[in-house]
């Protein structure tokens, strides 16, 4: 785990179930048609210690950003992780992104992201409150999708 003070760490409670949610979630290729910010995947499947890319859209100017990352974690219909270099300055990316059942048949979707580094606690400072509010802003657009799309087979 990440030092606490590095990292970001957002949670929500999503009305479907976990298979329902990791389904929307990892549909790589629609994941532009409902987040303003996670927008794709370079590849179909991620595979523990691959590289692949991730493309997310710049909040500032709506073009889209290419990360390389290596993907560090692959639990099917659990979570999934990578790590990479966030900027040229030597700064370590690790997203999670994790799925947990809860005891009402919902499911709790976490994001987890530590930076480190050189100068990583500056970087925090400068961006942790953007982060936060970025992925609180994505955990939203995902329980939408979902819960937009199971509504109706749940409730009949």
């Amino acid at each position: 785990m990440e030092n606490p003070k590095n990292t970001v760490f957002t949670a929500i409670e999503i009305n479907a179930t976990t298979e329902e949610v990791w389904s929307v979630l990892t549909d790589w290729k629609k994941l532009k048609e409902w987040s303003s910010s996670f927008v794709g995947i370079s590849v179909d499947q991620l595979v523990k210690g691959e590289s692949f890319k991730v493309y997310f859209k710049n909040p500032l100017n709506g073009e889209v950003l290419e990360f390389e990352r290596v993907c560090t974690e692959y639990e099917e219909g659990k979570k999934f992780g990578w790590s990479g270099e966030l900027t040229s300055h030597g700064f370590i990316d690790n997203h999670i992104y994790a799925l947990e059942p809860t005891k009402s048949g919902a499911t709790l979707f976490k994001q987890e992201d530590g930076i480190h580094g050189k100068h990583s606690k500056l970087v925090n400072l400068l961006s942790k409150k953007h982060m936060k509010s970025m992925y609180e802003k994505f955990n939203i657009q995902l329980k939408e999708r979902v819960e937009s799309i199971y509504r109706y087979t749940r409730n009949g």
